[in-house]
């Protein structure tokens, strides 16, 4: 035993300042594990540069990894692939896979349960932060279930009960109950195609697999479609927000560490604290329709997907900015749009187009916009280069990352997995590639195996190893 301590020893000896620098040039998770593996000095290391990273570091990220089904589709744990390597790595995530995870944000997945409570989980550490019930989705499931009862009545059975239901809202709970003429709205469509699919799936249902079921997509998992932290947890326990698009209209709330209750950003207080930058119309039907979130320089920005862009200021009293107006770039509802800061620090918009064969979408192509402002106008403008940066694009918070950290990693490119929050067909969520900007071709490099495609869809994360 003698040698072996005499060797730990030596490896301990060695100056803190290279060790920073070995630890600070690591690409990939594997190495840092390894690195903190080595004896408890290096380790000890590991934790101060996680919990305190150097003033200057070589890289804002670390690259991704995307957290797919195991080999044997095990329920209880997944596996991680690398892009980079095009491989699994040969250790698993003690992560169950029986419910979608409704987002990642700094190494930690966002789920939330059928009671509405949001759980962020770190799967490498294994900690895990249980904050409040979005309350606003219990009123939004009974609505939505009593409204389709409702649309059997004849009119003015249906007007009474329509003004029944309302008084009950405004009864038990009148600040978070959601419009139900906002209800309606949305259920009559903006996309023609809603009614079309109910009969198509109708038709469709003796012939289709008994195991697919694209009703679970309306389950407490699908509720909320993006969550995005300010900060790791693990380094500020106790001054970090989180803050989601949820709901069938995709409204917005946050919610601080430690609170009970969320606040919820809507049209009644953007009423009174919206600030409006550019000659359009305000806020728009209460906020509907957010698309993505990023958090950069103290403020969340918030995407529609008709180009608004928000900042929100919500360390002291909520204060919601509006940056851009309602434009035309990419208003089809079929597509997705993404929202990144970019390396440079540059907001980048980011328009995934898929194109649909019978109900199933298999993404084509991306769009990139960038915010710029001349003379006090702000507004998007198309690129046709990331200038080598890669966006890693899906369920996740979207990340940039400078490829020339991670050898292997295909600049100009945008690495996508398949984020539909509606339904998914016999292939599963399957629409997982790399789009290159300079030749605009969609690769895949990773396909889910047949016996998967019932689990729920993959997403990047970001990993922490402490």
């Amino acid at each position: 035993m003698a040698p072996e301590s005499n060797s730990e020893s030596e490896w301990a000896s060695l100056p803190e300042e290279l060790l920073d620098f070995i630890l600070g040039h690591l690409a990939s998770m594997a190495d840092c594990i390894r690195f903190s593996v080595v004896c408890s000095d290096w380790r000890r290391i590991a934790y101060k540069n996680y919990r305190n990273p150097p003033c200057d570091p070589p890289r804002r990220h670390q690259l991704p990894l995307l957290m797919v089904p195991t080999p044997n589709s095990s329920t209880n744990t997944r596996s991680l692939y690398d892009v980079r390597r095009k491989r699994l790595y040969d250790f698993r995530l003690k992560v169950p896979y029986h419910r979608r995870c409704a987002g990642s944000s700094h190494g930690w997945l966002i789920f939330v349960d059928d009671s509405y409570q949001v759980t962020l989980f770190n799967p490498f550490s294994g900690k895990s932060i249980h904050l409040p019930p979005i309350r606003r989705l219990f009123f939004e499931k009974r609505i939505r279930d009593e409204v389709d009862e409702m649309w059997v009545l004849p009119d003015y059975e249906k007007y009474q009960y329509e003004k029944k239901l309302q008084e009950e809202y405004d009864e038990e709970e009148k600040e978070y109950a959601p419009d139900i003429d906002e209800i309606e709205f949305y259920n009559d469509g903006e996309d023609e195609g809603d009614e079309l699919e109910q009969d198509i799936e109708h038709e469709e249902e003796e012939s289709r697999d008994p195991e697919f079921r694209p009703e679970r997509f309306h389950e407490s998992e699908y509720s909320v479609v993006r969550g995005v932290l300010s900060t790791n947890p693990e380094i500020n326990p106790n001054g970090y927000f989180l803050m989601v698009i949820y709901g069938t209209q995709s409204r917005l709330a946050f919610v601080k560490s430690g609170d009970e209750y969320w606040t919820y950003i809507d049209k009644s207080i953007c009423d009174q604290n919206v600030r409006d930058v550019v000659e359009c119309t305000c806020v728009d039907r209460g906020l509907w329709y957010r698309r993505d979130i990023v958090y950069r320089n103290g403020l969340f920005y918030v995407l529609d997907h008709l180009g608004v862009l928000l900042s929100c200021d919500v360390k002291t009293n909520l204060q919601v900015e509006k940056i851009t107006g309602i434009d035309t770039l990419h208003d089809e509802l079929n597509n997705k749009s993404y929202l990144v800061e970019s390396s440079e620090g540059d907001l980048l918009r980011v328009i995934r187009v898929i194109e649909y064969e019978y109900r199933y979408g298999m993404t084509i192509k991306f769009v990139v916009y960038k915010l710029v402002d001349f003379c006090g106008d702000p507004h998007w403008i198309e690129v046709n280069s990331l200038c080598n940066d890669v966006l890693f694009l899906g369920d996740n918070q979207s990340i940039s990352v400078v490829p020339s950290d991670f050898i292997g990693c295909q600049p100009n490119s945008i690495y996508f997995c398949d984020d539909c929050d509606d339904f998914y067909d016999h292939e599963g969520p399957n629409d997982i590639g790399v789009f290159n900007l300079q030749d605009g071709c969609v690769r895949r490099h990773y396909t889910l195996a047949h016996s998967q495609r019932l689990m729920p869809p993959s997403i990047w994360i970001s990993p922490t190893f402490l």
